[in-house]
Order: structure tokens, then C-alpha cells, then sequence
């Protein structure tokens, strides 16, 4: 892991990887992620939409939920 720096990917699947199980995670009927409670977040802040910065080079996702569809805009 010489001249890496700690979690960088080592090809785009990975990335790709990474974004698809987080993706999937946000979606997945039976539970939300313990990160993720978009109605909490809403009441708290008036915003329909969070930013995550996700790990291993992924980059950042806006998460949206407008009309309850959730949309992923990747950064």
C-alpha cells in the first residue's frame, strides 16, 4: 500500500460497489440505515435533502426525496 493514501480504491468497480450498496441501503424497504432518518433530518432543518460523503473514494451523494422517490446525485 505504498504511496496510497488509507482508503482509496484500487479500480472503479469498487467505486461503483460502494455507491450501489449505499444506494441500496438508503432504498431497502424494511429499515433505513441508523445515518439515515429523513423525516427526523426534515423537522430538524427544514431541508428536503442530506449530503453524504461517502468512504473509499465513492465521492458525495446529495440524497433527495421529493414526493417520497428518493434521487442520488453523485459529486
Amino acid at each position: 500500500m505504498a504511496g496510497k493514501t488509507q482508503h482509496e480504491p484500487t479500480r472503479s468497480g469498487q467505486i461503483l460497489l460502494t455507491r450501489n450498496r449505499f444506494e441500496y441501503n438508503i432504498v431497502r424497504g424494511d429499515v433505513s440505515p441508523y445515518y439515515f432518518d429523513n423525516g427526523a433530518w426534515e423537522n430538524e432543518t427544514g431541508m428536503s435533502y442530506r449530503n453524504f460523503d461517502i468512504p473509499y473514494g465513492a465521492g458525495t451523494c446529495k440524497v433527495s426525496w421529493p414526493n417520497g422517490v428518493f434521487q442520488f446525485e453523485w459529486r
